[in-house]
């Protein structure tokens, strides 16, 4: 499957040349490739990997939906993103410390990078920290025992929390440096475009797939989408889940306050 991801990523780059010589030309440090999903449907395969499925569906919930893709190329040079930074610094109503499983970032290599080639660099705990933690990018970090770095190797994968402190370090090879970005969140989350290929009608028999690929279906709230209820839920579903309100109800575990 590596060897059909990287024929196919080389395909969509060739097809994107034009594209890719505007934005290099606009003075773009990376390139994102235009509608990943809709270039081979290998790309589509990665989204339900069945080694990575289940995965998602214990970090993230039974609610998983994709969020957003992004097909990389990221030139030689300094590095385009900010320093240690959380994604959600701005995502209010939310406390991050405590929610590990808002949104994650799977980054899909296909290629073997070298150590000086852009790499992940992660400060692992920090996805306890609060949203707007002082900014710890000095220059000592980059010898500090606190970053860990990842160098893959062609067929890896990185899972992180989208919370925990990461940046890309430059890239100070002379190659660039190519990745697959599929980011995974809630069902009832707005999602990017590119999030869904555009032909949704091909997956009528994939209830998986509708729900990852955020097809709403009539009847069915936003907020009750689950993976493992995709199929009508039985006789005896039913009947636990009449006992479960009625319990709930009874004998409630937290108390509303009296009126006043």
């Amino acid at each position: 499957m590596t060897e059909r991801v990287r024929g196919a990523f080389a395909g969509a780059r060739e097809r994107s040349s034009a594209f890719i010589e505007q934005q290099r030309a606009d003075g773009a440090r990376f390139v994102d490739l235009p509608s990943i999903l809709d270039a081979d449907p290998v790309f589509v395969d990665l989204v339900d990997l069945p080694a990575l499925l289940p995965l998602l569906r214990m970090t993230v919930g039974e609610d998983l939906a994709l969020n957003e893709t992004s097909a990389r190329l990221f030139y030689p040079g300094p590095t385009f993103t900010s320093p240690f930074h959380s994604d959600l610094a701005n995502v209010l109503g939310v406390n991050h410390a405590h929610t590990p499983n808002l949104l994650v970032k799977l980054h899909v290599f296909f290629e073997d990078l070298t150590p000086d080639q852009g790499c992940l660099a992660f400060i692992p705990g920090s996805q306890h920290f609060p949203p707007h933690h002082v900014n710890p990018h000095r220059a000592t970090l980059s010898g500090s025992a606190a970053v860990a770095r990842i160098v893959p190797r062609a067929g890896d994968a990185v899972l992180f929390n989208t919370h925990v402190l990461h940046m890309a370090e430059d890239n100070q090879s002379p190659h660039v440096r190519t990745s697959l970005i599929y980011t995974y969140g809630h069902f009832w989350m707005k999602s990017h475009r590119n999030a869904a290929p555009a032909d949704l009608t091909q997956f009528a028999a994939s209830p998986q797939r509708q729900q990852l690929f955020g097809v709403e279906l009539p009847g069915i709230s936003h907020f009750a989408r689950r993976l493992d209820r995709l199929t009508p839920p039985t006789r005896l579903q039913r009947l636990k889940d009449t006992g479960a309100r009625a319990a709930h109800r009874l004998f409630p575990t937290v108390r509303t306050p009296p009126r006043a």
